[in-house]
């Protein structure tokens, strides 16, 4: 109980300076909660997108049956793909024929134009693994042409990557300089207490006893740090969804992370447990040369 008697009235003596270390590490938190909504964003979106990637083989006109299974049975028993579908060029125009907009333009052609084709949907999204299937489709009799929206792809991959590092980066500069600021604070404090300390060891009190307060203080700008910046968080993202709903009419709720249930219990630990974390490391390292 001392210790947290010594901390109050730490906080009492330097309150504006307990305030700024407690809002360096509501600002860290909230940094590092917003790169972790980030990039459990971008995995999903990659993900569901790669999902829908296909190759497309298209043939030449009037390749016999028989080749074109002989292709399809090869390519299930050598390549990894989850699913591979012959479409012929009737079932393709038929399928056009549903847009009406496409169906306008398949009547400017005479006949059917469209090629038969195989559709190949991926098991493992790779840039080795497409290659792989394209390869092997090139160097088969009847193929015209192989198309898939890799480059597409690899281009979103890349500007997502720049953007998970940028929010790293950010991520970053704000844990070392909330270690900076709470261990700077927790110098300020210490060497304001310096007689005390003094006294102290004069009278044969341990390290412990007498660093305990210095950390225990650490430890609870953490604690209130963590939890407020969680808080700080869910208002952020509960304000933003009510005003895209408002104006758009779209609910993101429904997106798994902007669920209420994603700010759930776990959530909320790990952003205290942050927090307390960056505290008590601050604590520790404003202590080394201050106490030798």
């Amino acid at each position: 109980m001392r210790w947290l008697r010594e901390v109050f009235l730490n906080f009492r003596r330097s309150g504006f300076m307990s305030l700024i270390s407690i809002g360096t590490i509501i600002l860290a938190v909230t940094a590092l909660g917003g790169y972790y909504l980030i990039n459990e964003s971008i995995i999903y979106t990659v993900k569901r997108v790669q999902q829908k990637v296909e190759v497309v083989v298209f043939l030449h006109d009037g390749l016999e049956k028989e080749k074109i299974d002989n292709i399809i049975t090869e390519a299930q028993s050598s390549l990894s793909v989850q699913e591979i579908k012959f479409t012929s060029k009737e079932d393709a125009y038929n399928e056009f024929l549903k847009d009406p907009d496409l169906a306008e333009i398949m009547k400017t052609f005479d006949g059917n134009p469209l090629p038969d084709s195989i559709n190949v949907k991926l098991k493992e999204y790779s840039k080795d693994n497409i290659n792989k299937i394209v390869k092997f489709f090139d160097s088969k009799e009847g193929v015209e042409d192989i198309q898939y929206g890799g480059n597409e792809i690899e281009t979103l991959i890349n500007i997502i990557n720049v953007v998970k590092m940028i929010a790293g980066a950010a991520g970053i500069i704000f844990i070392v300089s909330a270690l900076l600021v709470v261990s700077n604070i927790i110098k300020l404090t210490v060497y304001a207490r310096r007689q005390d300390i003094y006294i102290f060891r004069m009278i044969g009190a341990s390290e412990s006893f007498i660093r305990m307060p210095f950390i225990t203080e650490g430890i609870v700008h953490g604690f209130i740090g963590g939890l407020t910046g969680w808080g700080l968080l869910y208002a952020v993202i509960s304000i933003l969804i009510s005003q895209i709903r408002k104006e758009t009419g779209i609910d993101l709720s429904e997106f798994y992370l902007f669920s209420p249930d994603f700010f759930n219990i776990k959530f909320m630990l790990a952003s205290i447990g942050t927090g307390t974390l960056l505290g008590f490391t601050g604590a520790l390292f404003a202590q080394g040369r201050l106490f030798k």
